[in-house]
């Protein structure tokens, strides 16, 4: 007897890993162990998106001039690093893991706004959470080998 599991993602209502693995005659309800290692991926992938200032998607926009001078004037330095004035965006990520669901967001109320695929006339779009492909085939593996030994 062969059962299904869906592996599902979605990052703004938009599917950014689905797959459906199949389960060879076990019951599994439980799959908090695999889904703490995924969110941790994606997690790592934040932390590398910051210290690369949007490297994971080809770059920040860069900061406005006035944005520069004003940071400058606060005494925050000038055009870097970007979205990370005074750190609390990049601390404000974190992951909520149960049995069947792991959510990995952010504390931070402007999050949304950078993040987000909404038209824009200003603020420019600065994507810090994702699924990069190499996290993708990371997170299958972590579910396969999960799976295998149960």
């Amino acid at each position: 007897m062969t059962d299904y599991f869906r592996l599902k993602f979605t990052i703004e209502g938009v599917p950014e890993l689905s797959r459906i693995l199949a389960v060879t005659q076990k019951k599994v309800s439980n799959f908090k162990e695999p889904l703490l290692k995924s969110s941790k991926l994606i997690l790592n992938d934040v932390e590398r998106n910051f210290a690369t200032e949007g490297g994971l998607v080809g770059g920040w926009t860069p900061l406005s001039a006035s944005t520069v001078s004003g940071r400058a004037r606060e005494g925050f330095g000038g055009a870097h690093p970007i979205l990370q004035k005074t750190g609390k965006l990049k601390k404000s990520f974190y992951s909520n893991v149960d049995s069947k669901m792991a959510v990995v967001t952010s504390r931070s109320p402007y999050f949304g706004f950078h993040q987000s695929r909404a038209s824009r006339t200003r603020l420019p779009r600065r994507v810090m959470l994702l699924l990069v492909e190499r996290t993708r085939q990371n997170i299958v593996e972590e579910f396969h080998k999960f799976l295998k030994l149960k």
